[in-house]
């Protein structure tokens, strides 16, 4: 597998509130020197990744713990495969993938905000807010997200 030196960052998993809030889809976000892609993460994408990382192991030899271990990895490393991928290839791997021109960006707002509580029922979150030519794109995340934010837009992330 070689790199895509096209991919500046990957941020994700990018969790985007869905109706009222109550539930949500996961995004990737692949960020190229031309676009912005978020690819959806569905439980397909998360079987192939797995049952891809399995048959690699069992390949390279390794018993049923060794092939347990990597099914986990990959897993847990399913955006790193984007690297890999060119970006009409992402594209076209989930119909609800989609892109805006990094040239419609007009700034990216990360918020931070703190909603653990004294009971530990709570959950701090951040907020990405992109704001582009005809759209406002809202998305939140368990970690910080500054720094591969600024990689993929160093003159607009506020």
């Amino acid at each position: 597998m070689s790199k895509n030196e096209n991919v500046l960052a990957i941020i994700g998993p990018l969790n985007k509130p869905k109706f009222m809030g109550l539930a949500n889809d996961s995004f990737t976000l692949i960020v190229t020197k031309e676009q912005s892609i978020f690819a959806k993460l569905t439980s397909e994408i998360m079987k192939k990744v797995t049952e891809e990382a399995r048959q690699q192991a069992k390949q390279d030899g390794k018993g049923f713990f060794g092939q347990w271990s990597s099914q986990i990895a990959g897993g847990m490393n399913y955006s790193q495969r984007y690297f890999t991928m060119e970006p009409e290839e992402i594209l076209k791997e989930n119909p609800e993938n989609f892109f805006i021109p990094n040239s419609s960006i007009n700034y990216v707002e990360v918020k931070y905000k703190d909603n653990s509580s004294d009971d530990g029922t709570g959950r701090s979150e951040w907020a990405i807010n992109i704001h582009a030519h005809s759209q406002k794109l809202t998305f939140k995340c368990n970690n910080d997200p500054r720094t591969e934010l600024k990689k993929a837009y160093p003159e607009t992330v506020k």
